[in-house]
């Protein structure tokens, strides 16, 4: 096994070497490409036997000198190379043609008739200007090559190819989610007892105090230790016991400020504002967790010294304050000494695993391969995993990564030669080996993961899109894989080799790397990889290649960077806090081998011209940037291959369309004209076709690397067949997910046959997973849709604004793998005979001829007349009518009004038609109140013909739902409610219920029907006029989420009594409120939102004792809201609540964030006494003219201000009176023209849909600009589809 110096250089003399020759070739002459192939055909095969000689031998230092040169040979080869290919590339889309016949791109007839030439034309190579460069290069690396002859001569190895290197990534990698659960081995008892003491009775010393006590856990590297604290920080009775719970790696080196607000972002879940000032910081932590009852911090391996100060651990702590006693920090530390400030009162010694527990471990992933059917076999593997067990030294990290190695090696040979290893029990050791068995390009793609920092969350995407740019994957035997797919295998390598491990949260999930690998591969990349972390550092070694930067400030470190001419990478992994413009262009001209450029700090609007300069560059980054106008250069970067923009830049230069290397653009706003020129792309959302040249669907004809999804809109702009089959979608094997769109509803008679042709051209690839159709207006299918296997693994299919089709494809074959069907406004479909039994989500909206009724309820018509009760209707209409202008009924009207519309072509009846003529004439009026009255007779009488209607039909109509729903909505659908409950019986696995627009619902199912779904967690009931009640929905108990919405007709005096006790979440709006509607149960309720509603003047709510956020929203006949001194909320928002009295207002208490839409009603809270503002302040849709602050005073608190859709033409004249506030937000509020003066607080300014204001502050002329120069982050956008 190598050293790690060798073991770093390795790679130089691998596969990799071969790639490059391979490459090279294509430009050399016939007889030096002989001489070089014949030299790597020699040399590197036998390269692992010259390493291994070398260790013992004294010519150890000639075969280290000798791998650098080869190293640097290699890296300017490559540079070379990579010109000599810009040249090609330019040259090709200048003229359209190689510059050279026969090379990249002849045809093959060509290829044919200049064969005879071709040794002379090779030999000509030689002799062209753009080759000599890259001729003299070849042959220094020839001549390096040779010297290795001389060193395998020296080293007296014999002649011959007896060595053959690991094969590249294999292509079947087995993917994350098939890898084994990480299981935790031989550690409850230590857990238990780190458990028993956060959990347990607190000190004397922190009950006074209020403070923390510490506990550290102790081992040394790969004992277990992060994993132990993983254990017991998700231990349900600690998740239970602290209300906030924070985990921080440190890592070596503290730093009071990040770690500071790493703290503050694990605590709020969310990322934390950039705050230069670091008491600004703590005080910001201290408020957090001041309203904690207890908190549990852990510190993740701290490191400390005899010599290091006490000072900075004590600044990092002090803020760490509770309400309660008992708060605790868990520490874990490699080392026993521990700064004083962490309060440590035990420590837990991290023992070895037993032999017992080891074993269980190392077999857990040895084994957790392929299994090995052949009996003896397995029991060989097992008695030699006994024995490398019995070696590894109770490591844990060592026994999981060694065992994750061998996993993928089934030669007994393999495992066996683990046992001649050193000393397993360091770890260093087993690492270091299971390091040398990777394939040389998985080597240099761990390397590279040096450049990020310990504890980083590597995102798979982005590192493999890294790894692509940088050179890192082979292009070699891909067959149809892309590089992205082949880096994706060497990811998935590296996670089943256990050199990643997986951190899944509720929403997302992430990677990390265990300190000790990270450690090893900094050692091994220190020569090319370079991570900028310290303000102090003076120097970086002339030989890096690769850099990140994580300072404040890149004007300390200008100097050094700049001399780095050999650099290829630079990642800005932190915003800097200073102004990097100027520096980043000087950087432009002096780095000119960038391969990769990603940037966090760039805050000009342009990207600099000298960006076109970087001949080399293929990846750029500008997402985190402030940058809207791309330079037209950008279009000579031909070798670029991934950009990412900001979603800012409205226009790409104009022959991007040229950048024939380009396979990833994401975070642009306009349609790239003659996209069809870019054939390596592999990723566009949405292709919009239009009747101009450059966006016409033939451009999508040689997109063939299309991947993922794909969304082809304004389809009515296809003339044909023919050119719908110019597109050659079917080619496109790749895309997973596809939707076709026709927009225009205009001339419906030529539509039917001009549809189908166009649909017919559009035949999408079979191993489609989604597709969706929306706006088609035939009543055939394509026959591509008729063919019973036509899809192979169909998982989503979806009909949307399919106005002529009357059923699903009659095939039921053709969606047997369908896990999600959705069908929407396909006004004609009637019947649903058979649905796929694999549904588990079934979405059914705008389909009015489709009914739910039951035999017994078709005969008990007459008695469900009388239950209508018209005029109770109309009443209760009349009311809600009153609370916006009729805004929230007209809504509702409309959307039923298109169902009463279809249904009225059934009926053939001419007062329903007079009638829904009032309606569409008082939707058409607005707001008119003469309409009222007239707008509701017409509904309730078209209403009361749909009931008759519906019940007038000879049979039951049923629809048979598939057993595995888990979700259901039902929308502008007729269902009544002996049906709905029979559709619900069995449904044991749903978990979400959407009943929406049903004005045939009036009671919701029994207590048995709920009691059966056990796992129901939402419910949303919207626009059911007639819906009265909510049956037995109390006996839901798993129903955490309930939204009622436009249910006028719902009986909710003393509502909280009908809702399940378990309710977290209440949704109300457009409803009638008693005054007693919360009064009893939902104790549980933590969110509250009433909106919209007819209530009494006064509102009880102090039972609501879990009540954190608020919304009361269009109350006109709120005067009161009683029980809030028993409240403790966090969120509360207040808008267009005007008869709220003054001493209501005054009883407020918020603590997180308060959001009011009247400057009147916020003057009343500051005047209350003992009011203080939260820290968070929204003012929302406000319509007074001008506003002010009478009690600036009050809200020093305030620290992140924002005003949203506001009529007022000025901000508060004394908002520089805020002193604390650190960010302004301001958005679509358009008649503020200018902005007053600031606070010195001030970090960070949002400015949205603003259009004058826009203007006022723009750099350098603009009145306001002085005022917001300073600051560091400054977002000013305005939104082109918000424009007037």
């Amino acid at each position: 096994m190598a050293d790690l110096a060798l073991a770093g250089l390795r790679w130089a003399a691998s596969p990799i070497v071969n790639e490059l020759l391979t490459k090279a070739s294509a430009y050399l002459s016939v007889d030096m490409v002989r001489e070089i192939q014949r030299l790597e055909a020699t040399v590197l095969p036998q390269f692992e036997l010259v390493i291994q000689a070398a260790q013992k031998s004294p010519h150890r230092g000639i075969l280290e000198a000798w791998l650098r040169r080869l190293k640097e040979a290699y890296y300017d080869a490559e540079d070379l190379l990579d010109e000599h290919e810009y040249n090609i590339l330019e040259g090709k889309a200048k003229s359209g043609k190689s510059l050279l016949l026969g090379e990249h791109g002849s045809s093959s007839t060509a290829t044919t008739v200049t064969k005879p030439f071709h040794a002379a034309m090779s030999r000509a190579r030689n002799l062209l200007p753009q080759n000599r460069r890259l001729i003299s290069k070849m042959n220094e690396l020839k001549a390096i090559l040779t010297e290795a002859q001389q060193l395998r001569d020296l080293l007296g190895l014999p002649h011959g190819n007896t060595f053959g290197w690991p094969a590249a990534a294999p292509t079947s990698v087995p993917t994350t989610t098939s890898l084994p659960t990480s299981k935790v081995f031989g550690r409850d008892r230590d857990r238990d007892r780190i458990v028993d003491f956060l959990l347990g009775k607190t000190t004397t010393a922190e009950a006074s105090s209020a403070k923390y006590s510490g506990l550290a856990i102790v081992g040394l590297g790969g004992m277990g230790k992060s994993t132990l604290a993983q254990y017991v920080y998700n231990d349900k009775r600690i998740e239970e016991c602290f209300d906030i719970r924070m985990w921080v790696c440190i890592s070596r080196k503290l730093d009071v400020h990040r770690h500071t607000r790493e703290i503050i972002e694990s605590a709020k879940k969310g990322e934390c504002p950039r705050v230069d000032n670091l008491d600004t910081l703590q005080c910001k932590l201290r408020d957090i967790l001041q309203e904690s009852q207890k908190f549990l911090l852990v510190l993740d391996d701290v490191w400390f010294e005899k010599s290091d100060t006490e000072t900075e651990w004590e600044l990092l702590l002090a803020p760490l304050v509770s309400k309660q006693s008992g708060s605790k920090v868990l520490v874990t530390t490699r080392r026993e000494t521990l700064p004083a400030a962490v309060c440590c009162e035990q420590v837990v010694h991290l023992k070895n695993l037993d032999d017992t527990e080891l074993l269980a471990l190392f077999k857990h992933h040895a084994f957790s391969g392929a299994e090995i059917k052949d009996q003896l076999l397995h029991t060989k593997f097992e008695h030699t995993t006994e024995e490398i067990a019995k070696r590894l030294g109770q490591c844990p990290l060592a026994a999981k990564v060694l065992g994750s190695r061998l996993c993928r090696k089934k030669d007994i040979a393999e495992w066996k030669a683990a046992l001649k290893l050193g000393d397993l029990s360091d770890p260093f050791t087993s690492l270091l080996w299971s390091y040398e068995k990777l394939d040389p390009r998985l080597q240099r793609c761990f390397l590279y993961c040096s450049l990020f920092p310990k504890g980083h969350r590597y995102e798979p995407n982005e590192l493999v899109h890294l790894w692509v740019a940088e050179g890192f994957v082979g292009s070699c035997n891909l067959s149809r894989r892309t590089l992205e797919e082949a880096g994706m295998d060497y990811f998935n390598d590296m996670v089943s080799g256990s050199f990643f491990q997986l951190v899944s949260k509720r929403h997302y999930s992430y990677y990390v790397m265990h300190d000790i690998l990270h450690d090893l591969a900094e050692s091994l990349s220190r020569e090319d990889c370079f991570r900028l972390e310290d303000d102090n550092v003076t120097e970086i070694p002339c030989t890096v290649r690769y850099l990140s930067v994580r300072v404040e400030s890149m004007q300390k470190h200008k100097e050094i960077i700049y001399k780095l001419h050999h650099l290829r990478t630079v990642i800005c992994i932190d915003s800097l806090m200073d102004n990097a413009s100027i520096i980043f262009d000087q950087m432009l001209w002096n780095l000119k081998k960038l391969r990769v450029l990603s940037l966090s700090f760039y805050n000009s609007n342009k990207l600099p011209k000298s960006v076109g300069e970087l001949k080399h560059l293929r990846y750029l980054d500008l997402a985190r940037t402030s940058v809207f106008e791309l330079p037209r250069s950008l279009c000579a970067l031909w070798h670029l291959q991934l950009l990412q923009l900001n979603g800012m830049v409205e226009r790409l230069p104009n022959k991007v369309c040229n950048l024939s290397k380009l396979w990833y653009l994401q975070g642009h706003m306009d349609q790239i004209p003659n996209i069809g020129k870019l054939t390596s792309l592999q990723h566009i959302h949405d292709f919009s076709v239009q009747k101009k040249q450059g966006y016409e669907l033939r451009q999508l004809k040689d997109l063939n690397e299309l991947g993922g999804s794909l969304h082809v809109q304004n389809l009515e702009n296809v003339i044909g067949k023919d050119e719908a089959l110019a597109s050659k979608l079917y080619l496109k094997s790749r895309l997973k997910e596809l939707t076709l769109e026709w927009s225009s509803e205009n001339g419906m008679d030529a539509m039917n046959i001009l549809h189908l042709d166009v649909l017919e051209g559009l035949r999408p690839p079979p191993q489609l997973s989604k597709l969706t159709i929306k706006g088609y207006k035939s009543d055939t299918y394509p026959g591509w849709l008729l063919e019973r296997s036509y899809f192979k693994n169909l998982e989503r299919f979806e009909l949307n604004n399919c106005s002529l089709l009357e059923g699903l494809p009659p095939d039921t074959e053709l969606l047997q793998h369908c896990s999600r069907l959705l069908l929407l406004d396909v006004p004609k479909l009637k019947t649903l005979p058979c649905l796929p039994p694999s549904l588990t989500k079934l979405s059914i909206c705008g389909l009015p001829l489709l009914t739910f009724v039951t035999k017994n309820q078709l005969e008990q018509h007459d008695s469900r007349e009388n239950i209508m009760m018209a005029d109770h209707l109309a009443s209760k209409l009349s009311l809600m009518w009153e609370v916006d202008s009729g805004s929230s009924v007209r809504s509702v009207l409309s959307k039923d009004y298109s169902s009463l519309k279809q249904l009225m072509t059934l009926m053939i009846d001419d007062d329903m038609s007079k009638h829904l003529q009032i309606i569409e004439t008082g939707l058409e009026e607005g707001d008119k109140v003469w309409m009222k009255e007239n707008i509701i007779k017409a509904w309730l009488f078209c209403h009361e013909q749909r009931i008759r209607f519906t019940y007038g039909r000879a049979m039951e109509l049923q629809v048979v739902l598939p057993l595995g729903l888990c979700k259901l909505s039902l929308s502008s659908c007729n269902i009544i409610d002996e049906a709905l409950a029979i559709c619900l019986e069995g449904l044991t696995s749903l978990a979400t219920l959407e009943l929406e627009y049903d004005m045939a619902l009036i009671t919701l199912p029994s207590e048995e029907v709920f009691q059966h779904l056990t796992k129901l967690d939402m419910l949303i009931l919207s626009g059911c006029w007639c819906l009265k009640s909510l049956g037995g929905l109390r006996v839901a108990s798993s129903l955490s989420i309930l939204r009622c919405w436009d249910c006028p007709s719902l009986e909710l005096a003393r509502g909280a009594e009908l809702m399940p006790l378990n309710l977290a979440n209440l949704s109300i709006r457009g409803c009638i409120l008693a005054a007693d509607s919360f009064i009893n149960g939902l104790r549980h309720l933590k969110h509250l939102f009433i909106s919209v509603c007819r209530c009494s003047p006064s509102l009880s709510i102090g039972h609501l004792t879990s009540l954190e956020s608020l919304c009361l929203n269009g109350l006109p006949d709120l005067c009161f809201v009683e029980g809030l001194s028993s409240l403790h909320l966090k969120r509360l928002n207040l808008v267009d609540v005007a008869n709220l009295t003054a001493k209501c207002i005054s009883q407020f208490r918020v603590q997180e964030s308060l959001t009011v839409s009247s400057s009147v009603l916020l003057n009343h809270m500051l005047m209350a006494e003992g009011f203080t503002v939260s820290p968070k302040l929204n003012l929302s849709c406000c319509k007074e003219p001008s506003v002010s602050f009478e009690e600036p005073g009050n809200l020093t608190s305030v620290k992140h201000l924002q005003f949203r859709c506001c009529k007022m033409e000025s901000l508060p004249r004394n908002l520089k009176s805020l002193s604390s506030l650190e960010s302004l937000s301001i958005g679509c509020c358009r008649n503020i023209a200018s902005l007053p003066d600031l606070p010195s607080s001030l970090q960070r300014i949002s400015i949205s849909d603003c259009p004058v204001l826009k203007n006022n502050c723009q750099e350098p002329d603009g009145e306001s600009w002085p005022k917001i120069s300073h600051l560091r982050w400054k977002h000013i956008l305005l939104i082109p589809n918000l424009l007037l």
